[in-house]
């Protein structure tokens, strides 16, 4: 029986960008690894452009730039070691969205009528303004103390 073979492939783009560009610059950042990045060179840029695939060329030269900035390092990196520094990049780039629960203050504003309306039994004259106002500062200290994120403003 015969092996059935799957190509992968790495686009025409990506694999001149690995060849004419990021080979030579890592073979110049790294003269020790010179030998090993140039012997082979198609096999490397396979290699590399299946690991680095979805990322851009500015995003792969702006990690091995950033590797490279490692006096320490005497190797040129993997593709693996490209990739985290990338992925890492990106976390601190993407800014921080709030987790957890949030709601607005309206809600917050109509959740202390309802509990004011149902301790005083539905009466308008007995509902104040400033008893809405006290529960809302009760319903509002419950929130923050729970860790939901109360949006809008007063």
């Amino acid at each position: 029986m015969p092996a059935v073979r799957v190509s992968m492939q790495v686009s025409s783009g990506m694999t001149m960008f690995l060849a004419e560009e990021l080979l030579p610059l890592m073979a110049g950042l790294w003269p020790a690894s010179a030998n090993q990045l140039d012997g082979n060179v198609r096999g490397v840029a396979m290699a590399w452009g299946l690991q680095l695939s979805g990322f851009t060329a500015d995003q792969i030269t702006d990690a091995v730039m950033a590797l490279a900035s490692d006096t320490n390092r005497q190797f040129a990196p993997r593709p693996a070691e490209v990739k985290a520094a990338i992925m890492t990049s990106l976390a601190v780039s993407q800014p921080v969205v709030p987790t957890g629960q949030t709601i607005s203050i309206r809600a917050c504003e109509m959740e202390a009528t309802v509990r004011v309306y149902l301790r005083v039994g539905k009466v308008d004259e007995l509902v104040t303004d400033d008893a809405v106002a006290a529960e809302l500062q009760s319903i509002l200290s419950d929130k923050r103390r729970a860790g939901v994120t109360v949006t809008g403003r007063i």
